[in-house]
């Protein structure tokens, strides 16, 4: 009965201690090999339940027998969190990319600084694949589970990228913000991959170039991607990263996104994104912790003479950075602004408090003209300008030109004639607030401003008292007497102006019902 007895419990113990073996049975390696530095150097057990198969992937967990010590709480918290990020991963990624046959992840209790996980390859670029998972990982299925979540579809990517990359780290900008925006595809409420020390751990600094993001800041990177890929598919985006030369850095990464065909329009894009804080989250929302760049003022020096109209100022930018600059005119005329932008360059503008950027043209016929109201007290207009660069240079620069044409006499605006309002207790016209009967004829012209008899049987407009201001009339300088009001034309036959809110009928008359516009009458927007 003792034989009996000692036989079972040998043979239970002996069957027990089989199940562990050294973590790195999976590859057969040498004394000498590379991917020996990349194995765990201990036992490992496997996790119940696993290996399981996922698409064409089959996963096979262990822990150490120092994890096998946590509490029994731990280790249950764990499988089932671990559980979830696998499945919604590989139906994600399975979508767009290939995962390979077999990988190994690890469960630990090392601590590596800040780091949850890391992916290495100890066959380089072929299986299997091995992610250790460290012992934050662990604290964080417990305390965190969105960032434990995202943060094995971050090592799954990873795997995506080494089948094609191998173990190299280079361009660290490309392998830790890619991995961070597809993992977001997978779990878009986490929010892990947003820049800022409470989830990416790292900020994004619009003034270091993209490629120089690296380190813990290369995390921060996936903002960009975030912002490529809101214009990209899945399919897309992969093949982008995957086709990404390795071993690229510094100097010899600026250069080759330098002669990347249409990157340029794609840093453009980002650049305009993030100067206005309005990169969209793949959940939907806009991104809140985009920090707001501070426009840098920039002065314009006007060419010599007493009646130069042309100003210039030179704007200077590190390729691959975000620059924002502020440059103010004087207001009462009209200006055309353009730049001596090449190909590597690209530069927009737009008012404060637009929210859409308007490329800025390069030579002076092209673009619109800015008509510049008078302002009280000489009050300068402004422009927030928006320069990057894609150009193989530490910093490059570029001309902008302000141009000044029909300078107005403030105090008094030229533009057309307020049609007057209708009375219909009395079925004829009279003139809005602030205004005045014309003495020729019935239109309204505000006060200080008087018709310009001159042209009075052409074009009705608005001028200030003793001004040959006609010829301001032209295409490009069409304009309301008051900016306040509405412009409206009939095929610009008629044309005349009403107040916000009021609209020409067919006697031109302004009339609050819209039932009541003369259908051919049409607003001028802009």
């Amino acid at each position: 009965m003792r034989f009996y007895l000692f036989t079972f419990l040998f043979s239970f113990l002996t069957s027990a201690q089989a199940q562990w073996s050294r973590c790195d049975k999976y590859w057969k390696l040498k004394p000498g090999d590379v991917g020996r530095k990349w194995t765990v150097k201990t036992d490992c057990h496997p996790l119940a339940g696993y290996p399981k198969q996922f698409g064409d992937t089959n996963m096979i967990v262990t822990y150490t027998r120092k994890w096998s010590q946590l509490s029994t709480k731990t280790k249950n918290a764990v499988k089932p969190v671990l559980e979830k990020s696998l499945a919604e991963t590989f139906e994600t990624y399975n979508k767009f990319a290939k995962l390979p046959t077999v990988i190994v992840i690890i469960l630990t209790t090392d601590v590596d600084g800040l780091t949850t996980a890391a992916t290495s390859n100890p066959y380089e670029k072929k299986s299997p694949f091995q992610i250790q998972m460290y012992q934050r990982w662990t604290t964080e299925a417990t305390t965190n589970v969105p960032r434990a979540l995202f943060a094995v579809a971050h090592e799954l990517y990873h795997c995506v990228q080494d089948m094609k990359m191998g173990n190299a780290r280079d361009p660290e900008y490309i392998r830790d913000g890619t991995a961070n925006y597809f993992a977001n595809v997978v779990f878009p409420n986490s929010n892990t991959e947003w820049p800022g020390k409470k989830f990416s751990g790292a900020e994004y600094d619009p003034a270091v170039p993209l490629y120089a993001h690296d380190g813990q800041s290369a995390y921060a990177a996936s903002v960009f991607f975030q912002s490529m890929g809101n214009h990209r598919n899945l399919h897309s985006m992969n093949d982008w990263v995957l086709n990404t030369p390795i071993g690229f850095s510094g100097a010899a990464e600026r250069q080759r996104l330098s002669e990347l065909g249409s990157f340029v329009e794609t840093f453009f894009t980002f650049a305009q994104e993030f100067a206005l804080q309005s990169i969209e989250d793949t959940s939907g929302v806009m991104i809140p912790t985009i920090p707001e760049i501070p426009p840098k003022s920039v002065s314009i020096k006007m060419s010599t003479g007493a009646a130069s109209t042309t100003g210039t100022a030179t704007l200077t930018t590190i390729p691959f950075t975000i620059s924002v600059f502020k440059i103010t005119v004087k207001t009462g005329q009209t200006v055309s602004i353009y730049s001596s932008a090449n190909s590597y360059q690209r530069i927009a503008y737009r008012k404060p408090g637009v929210k859409d950027w308007v490329d800025m043209p390069t030579d002076a016929t092209s673009g619109k003209p800015h008509d510049l109201p008078c302002k009280k007290g000489d009050t300068p207009a402004t422009f927030i300008v928006l320069f990057i660069s894609s150009k193989n240079v530490k910093t490059d620069q570029l001309k902008i030109t302000v141009k000044y044409s029909r300078p107005k006499q403030c105090g008094g605006r030229t533009g057309f004639v307020h049609y007057p309002l209708f009375n219909p207790k009395t079925s004829g016209g009279y003139c809005p607030e602030g205004t005045h009967i014309s003495k020729t004829a019935i239109w309204c012209c505000p006060d200080g401003l008087e018709l310009d008899e001159e042209v009075a049987n052409q074009v009705s407009i608005c001028c200030p008292p003793g001004v040959n201001c006609h010829d301001e009339i032209i295409p490009g300088n069409i304009r309301c007497a008051d900016p306040n009001w509405n412009l409206w034309t009939k095929q610009w036959r008629e044309v005349g102006c009403c107040q916000k809110g009021y609209y020409p009928n067919r006697l031109r008359y302004c009339v609050k019902n819209f039932a009541d516009k003369d259908p051919l009458m049409v607003e001028v927007v802009g």
